[in-house]
């Protein structure tokens, strides 16, 4: 499975520590990648740089 399978459960899991609304989104990208046993490097399409 890739990495996109894994958001919504990436989501659910970082909702619940308590982190600033910066860095939500690269803890989502990284649990989403650690979730599916993959580097966070290779999902930068999810960046909108």
């Amino acid at each position: 499975m890739n990495t996109q399978n894994y958001l919504l459960d990436a989501i659910d899991v970082v909702l619940a520590w308590d982190i600033s609304g910066e860095a939500f989104a690269d803890a989502v990208i990284a649990q989403s990648g650690f979730m599916a046993k993959t580097n966070s490097d290779e999902v930068n399409w999810l960046y909108s740089d």
